[in-house]
């Protein structure tokens, strides 16, 4: 029997209910886990596939409300996080700095091509007018890059992105130095959709080739909390548990107050720091991981010493991260070889909701959009 992601409990099923949970959206997605259904049914009789039909109205405003959603949820983030780094820092003075990993396009088929760093200042006017995705692919246009004096200057690629709340000045008793957010691409959201129809978690489990590189989204908000000391960062986890925040504070950044933004709501907690060595990543990354529900959204908070933090960021910008990054897309290649109609629905889910739809999509036999 089908099921739409608006069926699934959102405490279990992480964020992505948040955002596809708008009635019409989810038409769309049942009709596509019942066309999965009827596929596999025509394929199991030997009968021709069925035909789904969409109006591209439909798909557009499918479009529409997905960038709407994320972007809701991007700005709760961003309070959010404004709200955990006047407390932790102990000042309201906070620059927001936009940090952007970027990428030549060559990247893509080698590990030797490099990965650069841009930071630059911005509002929070900015921050609000805009998407994460959309923002750092601004940022990312501003440059060109050539690999030696002799090459032609080529586009940049935004690969990773995140927002830095650095305080102006500090408590003497402040717990943390700096708050930092993620918001998952684009691509690995609907990618967990399209996870979610086929039930890849468990297609993944059953099959040891592939569990053996397996990795999915299981948040979409995040914020990192970097602290100066591992006492430090226990501290600040204690501190998250009993955080209350008034009305004051909260209508202060613009919105209403709603009680369940008075405190967080510890959903899952995880302590990587005080696992033994054996069981620790080779990178030497650690980190008190929680998901908390705010506001009727779930974020998930992780607590780094800056030490620790400067070890992961040499990870994203080496050559270890982008074989990681090619490993998940071979991943996703193998199931596409090995799980009938994955490739498929892949491929119709990121027409339907990446920002920059291609409108000339090669669709498959069985969808035909109607105007």
């Amino acid at each position: 029997m089908s099921s739409t992601l608006a069926d699934l409990d959102p405490t279990q099923f992480s964020p992505l209910a948040m955002l596809v949970r708008e009635e019409r959206t989810n038409r769309v997605l049942a009709q596509l886990a019942a066309q999965l259904d009827a596929l596999r049914a025509a394929e199991a009789s030997g009968a021709e596939p069925p035909t789904l039909t969409l109006e591209q109205s439909e798909i557009d405003f499918c479009r529409e409300q997905w960038e709407l959603g994320v972007l809701r949820g991007e700005h709760r983030l961003y309070d959010l996080a404004t709200l955990v780094a006047w407390r932790l820092t102990g000042s309201s003075r906070i620059e927001l700095v936009a940090r952007v990993l970027v990428g030549p396009k060559e990247e893509e088929e080698s590990l030797a091509a490099p990965r650069i760093v841009i930071e630059e200042r911005i509002t929070r006017e900015e921050l609000k007018r805009t998407s994460d995705y959309s923002l750092a692919n601004r940022i990312a246009r501003h440059y060109r890059y050539r690999p030696h004096y002799d090459a032609t200057f080529g586009k940049l690629y935004a690969r990773a992105s995140f927002l830095e709340l650095r305080p102006l000045g500090m408590a003497d008793d402040a717990l943390a130095t700096r708050v930092m957010t993620r918001v998952k691409a684009n691509e690995q959201i609907w990618n967990k959709v399209c996870d979610a129809l086929f039930d890849i978690d468990n297609v993944v489990q059953r099959d040891k080739i592939l569990n053996s590189r397996s990795k999915y989204v299981k948040d979409v908000f995040g914020i990192k909390v970097l602290t100066p000391r591992r006492a430090d960062s226990y501290a600040v986890d204690a501190a998250l548990g009993s955080m209350h925040f008034s009305p004051a504070e909260v209508e202060s950044l613009g919105f209403p107050f709603d009680p369940t933004m008075a405190q967080l709501q510890l959903l899952e907690h995880k302590d990587y720091m005080a696992l033994p060595p054996d069981r620790k990543k080779k990178t030497g990354w650690e980190a008190i991981k929680n998901v908390y529900r705010w506001g009727g959204q779930l974020f998930e908070i992780q607590i780094q010493t800056e030490a620790n933090y400067f070890l992961e960021v040499l990870d994203l910008t080496d050559t270890s991260h982008r074989t990681f990054e090619m490993q998940r897309r071979r991943m996703r290649w193998e199931l596409e070889e090995r799980v009938p109609h994955y490739r498929d629905f892949r491929r119709v889910l990121k027409y339907i909701f990446r920002a920059d739809p291609i409108r000339e999509v090669e669709a498959p036999v069985w969808l035909n959009v109607v105007p």
